[in-house]
């Protein structure tokens, strides 16, 4: 699955982010400077069940510690 960001901005001004593709917390890296530029204030998060997906890396980390 190929990674996409949707941007939807409301008619009160707030903008929802939503990633898919994109395994693990990476999708808050992919995110970071897009909500950067839109002024850097982050209401409310809520991450999907993609981002509990382990990536290897993630999987390698946690057999080392």
């Amino acid at each position: 699955m190929d990674e996409t960001v949707e941007v939807t901005i409301k008619p009160d001004g707030k903008v929802e982010i939503h990633v898919t593709g994109v395994d693990g917390m990476s999708c808050l890296e992919t995110t970071e400077e897009l909500i950067r530029m839109l002024g850097g204030e982050v209401e409310a998060q809520e991450l999907t069940a993609e981002a509990y997906n382990e990536t290897g890396e993630e999987q390698q980390d946690r057999l080392w510690h």
